[in-house]
C-alpha cells in the first residue's frame, strides 16, 4: 500500500514521523508537496503526477498536512487538487470539505453555532464602522481580533474596549489592507485551555496548554503541555460531536472552560502534535497511519 504524505515540508517534525511510521508498519510512504504536482486532463482523461508517480492510479490514500502560505489563487487551486483526487477515488485525510471548513474560522464556528455547539460571541464584517458600532453587543470589556485564516495564534490581538482610539485604529488599519474584521468576546480562562486530539471517532490524547499570566495558550508561543489522563464525559461528547459536524477525521480541537462551561475555540484539520506527543504514551503517528489503512481497507 502506498500512502501519500502531502506536506509543505517532508522533513518537518510531524510529516517525518508519518513517513517513518508508515515505513515501519510495512507501507510505502510517498511524500510530496503541492508544487511537485502537475495535473493533465483532456479528451475525457485526467492524470495527477507527483514526483513522477500518477497519484490516482498508484496511491491508496493521502494524508494532507498544512497547505501553507499561499495566494488566494494558490489556495483555491490546492483545494481543487484535493477535490480532484477525491473525485477519482483517492481517500484523503482529511477530505477537502473538512479542510475547507476548518481553515476558515468564520465558516467552522458558524456551522458549529448552527448545530448548538457553544462558541464565543463573534462579530464579522468588512465595514470598520459597522464593526466598531456593534462590538458592544459582545458584552465584554475586552475583545480579540483574529485573522479569518491563520494558526498558532499569529495575528490575534487582544484589545480593551476602553482604549477606543486604539480599537478604532486597529479596525480601520485591517479594513484598509482588505482584511475581513473578525472580532470575538474575550473569555477569561486563567491562561489554560484544552487540546483534544481526535482520530476517527476516538480522542486518542488530550492535554492542557498552560501559560500563566498570558492570554494566548499556543505551544508555539510558549505555553506548556500538561497531560490529561481522561477528559470529562461532557467534554469528550462535545469534542466528538464537533468533529462529526465538520466531518473531520483527524483533528485538534481547542476547548476553553469558563465558569465550568466549555466553549469550542477552533478546530484544526491539519494539526501538529509535537506538544501533545511529549505528554502522552500514545504513538500518535502510528494511530493516524493505522486509521488510514483501516479506512482504505474498509
Amino acid at each position: 500500500m502506498i500512502i501519500g504524505i502531502l506536506t509543505r515540508n517532508p522533513a518537518g517534525w510531524a510529516s517525518s514521523r508519518l513517513i517513518e511510521t508508515a515505513s515501519k508498519l510495512g507501507y510505502k510512504p510517498h511524500p510530496f508537496r503541492f508544487r511537485d504536482i502537475v495535473v493533465s486532463f483532456g479528451s475525457g482523461e485526467l492524470k495527477v503526477y507527483a514526483k513522477g508517480l500518477n497519484v490516482i492510479d498508484n496511491v491508496d490514500a493521502v494524508i494532507v498536512r498544512p497547505i501553507g502560505r499561499s495566494s488566494l489563487e494558490q489556495a483555491i487551486y490546492r483545494l481543487d487538487i484535493l477535490y480532484t483526487l477525491q473525485d477519482y477515488g483517492v481517500k484523503l485525510f482529511n477530505k477537502p470539505l473538512a479542510i475547507e471548513r476548518c481553515v476558515d474560522k468564520y465558516r467552522s464556528l458558524y456551522i458549529l453555532n448552527m448545530h448548538g455547539i457553544p462558541v464565543p460571541k463573534t462579530i464579522v464584517s468588512e465595514s470598520p464602522g459597522l464593526t466598531y458600532n456593534h462590538i458592544p453587543l459582545l458584552g465584554t470589556k475586552n475583545v480579540v481580533i483574529k485573522p479569518v485564516f491563520g494558526s498558532r495564534g499569529h495575528g490575534s490581538t487582544r484589545l480593551r474596549l476602553r482604549d477606543k482610539d486604539v480599537l478604532w485604529e486597529v479596525i480601520h488599519s485591517l479594513a484598509f489592507t482588505r482584511h475581513v474584521l473578525y472580532v470575538q468576546e474575550y473569555l477569561s480562562h486563567g491562561g489554560r485551555d484544552i487540546r483534544a486530539f481526535v482520530v476517527g471517532d476516538r480522542i486518542i490524547a488530550a492535554m492542557y496548554r498552560e501559560a500563566p499570566g498570558m492570554w494566548k495558550t499556543n505551544i508555539s508561543q510558549g505555553a506548556k503541555p500538561v497531560p490529561i489522563k481522561r477528559l470529562e464525559p461532557e467534554i469528550e461528547e462535545l469534542v466528538l460531536k464537533t468533529t462529526k459536524i465538520l466531518e473531520c477525521e483527524i483533528a485538534g480541537v481547542d476547548i476553553l472552560m469558563v465558569n465550568d462551561k466549555p466553549y469550542v475555540l477552533e478546530v484544526n484539520s491539519q494539526p501538529g502534535w509535537r506538544g501533545i506527543q511529549s505528554v502522552t504514551k500514545v504513538d500518535i503517528a502510528k494511530e493516524i497511519i493505522e486509521y488510514v489503512v483501516k479506512m482504505v481497507k474498509a
